[in-house]
């Protein structure tokens, strides 16, 4: 079934069709809220409210084939809404393979890429917190959740052109701020 047909029963008052929804979208937008809280608990802990608040409000959605856009916006929302209540640093863990490095050891070239690798992902995420909070949301949604620019644009319900600038500027701003740390 598709979204669209899982809403509509939801709308109905078929409880299991929203859980279905759930499981669909569960593991992406707790992807994108990890990423954007850099906190495995938190990140629960906002994901299981993103899909109370997105059950509350189904009523509000006006376009069922914009379910997703419309799951990250209030994904975005939720997140944004923890950092005004905390007034707490921007922390990102944006590739959570740096576990995974340290346990090879088959030879000392091996070993010293790890590291490298390592040192690389602790100065991007460093980097990425310094940028405008806009710009790492566009980042974040574009490079880590794969969405399209046009869905990026809804959620942050900006126009087009400024989601993409958004981008370029966040990447070259990023670039800058690495080049700067080395």
């Amino acid at each position: 079934m598709s979204d669209e047909h899982l809403l509509e029963l939801a709308l109905g008052g078929d409880g299991s069709c929203f859980g279905e929804l759930v499981r669909r979208w569960e593991q992406k937008i707790y992807g994108f809220i990890r990423r954007y809280v850099g906190n495995s608990e938190e990140a629960r802990d906002l994901t299981q409210d993103t899909f109370t608040k997105a059950y509350q409000n189904l009523d509000r959605l006006s376009a069922p084939s914009r379910f997703s856009s419309w799951l990250y916006k209030i994904a975005l929302n939720e997140c944004r809404m923890m950092f005004r209540r905390q007034k707490g640093a921007f922390n990102v863990p944006l590739d959570e393979g740096g576990r995974e490095l340290a346990r090879v050891d088959r030879n000392e070239a091996v070993q010293e890429k790890g590291l490298q690798i390592k040192e690389s992902v602790v100065l991007l995420r460093r980097a990425f917190t310094k940028l405008p909070k806009e710009q790492r949301e566009v980042i974040l949604m574009k490079e880590f959740q794969d969405l399209k620019f046009n869905e990026i644009s809804e959620i942050l319900n900006v126009p087009l052109s400024t989601a993409k600038s958004r981008m370029y500027l966040g990447l070259k701003m990023l670039k800058r701020i690495m080049e700067e740390e080395l």
